[in-house]
């Protein structure tokens, strides 16, 4: 954990798992769209940033770093576990569907869009 605090203030790591859970709910809620997940997490970490170190620049930082770190650890314990399920299984995870599929339908889905 010495690599974060170089850059991170250690108040400011409470917001890791919060962005990571946040992160976990916008997944679960099917009308809000894919690409704006980081978007909504990052403007809600500036936002906390702000209000609990005052309207400066480096608060604006802190809440992009700490994004930045929820986003990295959801995709390390995201493929972690499910890349393990997908060598075992043969299935590939869609993270639109939210489950496992063969890989050839996502490969389909794919070459539909083009």
């Amino acid at each position: 954990m010495d690599f974060l605090t170089i850059y991170i203030r250690n108040d400011a790591l409470i917001l890791i798992p919060v962005l990571y859970f946040i992160g976990l709910f916008l997944r679960q809620t099917p009308f809000i769209p894919a690409w704006s997940y980081a978007w909504i997490q990052v403007s809600f970490a500036i936002i906390s940033c702000l209000l609990y170190y005052g309207f400066a620049i480096t608060s604006v930082v802190q809440g992009i770093l700490v994004t930045g770190a929820a986003v990295v650890f959801r995709d390390l314990i995201h493929n972690t576990l499910y890349g393990i399920n997908e060598k075992k299984s043969g299935k590939q995870w869609d993270p639109y569907k939210g489950s496992f599929v063969p890989k050839n339908e996502v490969n389909k889905e794919d070459k539909t869009s083009e």
